[in-house]
């Protein structure tokens, strides 16, 4: 079981000392002490020096240093009075997300997987977001136990949520929804018919407007690996309603094989 990983609205009300758009004064902008970590526009900060007018401060994830004033900090600051919960928010292992219906999983989106974990250098969690329509057939329990299979058959896969259907199927919401599981996301992959949708949501994670801060720069990746006539969920849903396995083992993974049976109980024979 994975260690539970406090989100922001578990401690927001007790333990901001400056919370994004609050005006801070200057005497206690003086006393924000070198080696701290602050929060501005969303991403973490170590402060290097502060001389009662600027804090010079650099990412902690690496970059360049950049020095912030007053104004700013009061603008896109924000520091939280308890630091070993700030640190366990943002400690969560590093993954990338990769959101959808995989109704069922096929080969196309094993591909996927792969290369965003290629892309990202980390791990990928598969979100599937859940809806109720012919396109989205099968019960809740049974995309779970294939989406358990899945993550037991391919290394680069970290775990495997459904997301429940009451949360926006937004990208904060998403960020947060992982946080809660242990799990501190960095990035998103998405096939080329998501990407503009998504772009708008990366641009607002990463502004200081957003209202789910994040541990460095939030990236969005074109993972797309389809390949013309291949896989697709229609196609594997077509299978089983023609009664044929051998098609359908042909398109899906070895860990989806043994739930053909099941899957036929909720499609349509033709």
């Amino acid at each position: 079981m994975k260690k539970y990983i406090p989100i922001f609205e578990d401690f927001i009300s007790e333990n901001w000392k400056k919370q994004y758009g609050e005006k801070m004064k200057k005497e206690d902008f003086k006393k924000i002490e070198v080696g701290s970590i602050v929060l501005y526009a969303g991403t973490r900060y170590e402060v290097l020096s502060n001389d009662g007018y600027l804090i010079q401060v650099k990412p902690v994830q690496g970059g360049v240093p950049m020095k912030i004033n007053l104004g700013m900090f009061n603008k896109a600051g924000a520091i939280l009075e308890n630091t070993e919960v700030f640190e366990a928010v943002f400690n969560g292992k590093r993954v990338a997300i990769f959101p959808g219906r995989f109704q069922p999983f096929h080969s196309g989106h094993i591909a996927a997987f792969k290369k965003c974990s290629e892309v990202f250098g980390l791990p990928v969690i598969p979100l599937q977001i859940l809806s109720k329509n012919n396109k989205s057939p099968f019960p809740d329990n049974l995309l779970e136990k294939m989406g358990k299979a899945v993550v037991k058959e391919f290394s680069f896969i970290e775990d495997y949520f459904l997301y429940p259907s009451n949360l926006k199927t937004v990208i904060p919401q998403m960020v947060k929804f992982l946080r809660g599981k242990g799990y501190e996301s960095i990035g998103i992959g998405a096939g080329s018919d998501r990407v503009k949708a998504y772009e708008p949501q990366i641009k607002y994670i990463n502004s200081d407007k957003s209202d789910v801060p994040v541990s460095e720069p939030f990236r969005l990746e074109m993972v797309d690996e389809r390949i013309p006539n291949g896989p697709s969920g229609t196609k594997v849903r077509e299978s089983i309603s023609d009664g044929d396995e051998k098609a359908f083992k042909k398109m899906t993974p070895r860990s989806i094989h043994p739930f053909y049976k099941d899957l036929e109980k909720y499609i349509d024979k033709n």
